[in-house]
């Protein structure tokens, strides 16, 4: 089963190895542009960043969290943007607004790392791998595919449109989306278990380091 599944996973990336560079790339551009905005903050807003955080690390060492609204919190942003990619991959204007998605993920990483590592040094970084890092080695990846899977059947919707490259009869283009959609669901079950990491195992790594930041 393993084996079968890398084997479909090995051949869907060679064969989109160029979307994947571009996604990538564009998520790449967003964390950049995350880090270097921080640099360009006003004192006065980077002292109201830092009130900010140090009231949430006060309320997280005075106070439990909730898991459930967590969970529920992490779902609705993560399946949300999911969602969206998967609405824009069926539309022939879908590219740019997919890897304008990609780009603004990328964008609120690295701008949280980035003003996490510039105010507070190495605790900074080290509390933005604690609690970025763990689920986003799944959630991350997650919405990346789903990205390159949205772009990929846009592209071929606008192929079969101008191009006429691809079968254009009703019963193929509703396999092709029943097939398009149900991966993307099967990410979304993935990306879910990130949340699940965010929701329940990330705050007792947040609430370990609060004291010391």
């Amino acid at each position: 089963m393993m084996r079968r599944f890398r084997e479909i996973a090995s051949k869907h990336i060679q064969g989109n190895i160029i979307i994947y560079f571009i996604v990538i790339m564009f998520f790449i551009i967003g964390i950049s542009a995350g880090a270097f905005t921080v640099k360009s903050l006003s004192d006065s807003h980077k002292q109201e960043l830092i009130s900010y955080m140090r009231g949430f690390f006060n309320v997280l060492n005075n106070n439990s969290v909730d898991g459930f609204s967590v969970l529920k919190q992490s779902l609705a942003n993560n399946l949300q943007i999911s969602a969206l990619i998967w609405i824009l991959g069926i539309t022939v204007v879908g590219i740019p607004l997919i890897l304008l998605l990609i780009t603004a993920r990328g964008f609120i990483i690295g701008f949280t790392v980035g003003f996490l590592a510039d105010q507070l040094g190495i605790k900074g970084t080290l509390f933005s791998i604690v609690t970025i890092l763990p689920q986003n080695i799944i959630i991350i990846p997650g919405i990346l595919v789903v990205a390159v899977i949205g772009i990929g059947f846009s592209t071929m919707i606008i192929k079969n449109k101008f191009g006429k490259s691809y079968n254009s009869h009703n019963d193929s283009a509703v396999k092709q989306f029943i097939l398009y959609s149900t991966i993307i669901l099967f990410i979304c079950g993935i990306i879910s278990i990130g949340c699940v990491l965010e929701a329940y195992v990330t705050p007792v790594f947040m609430r370990l380091l609060s004291a010391y930041m």
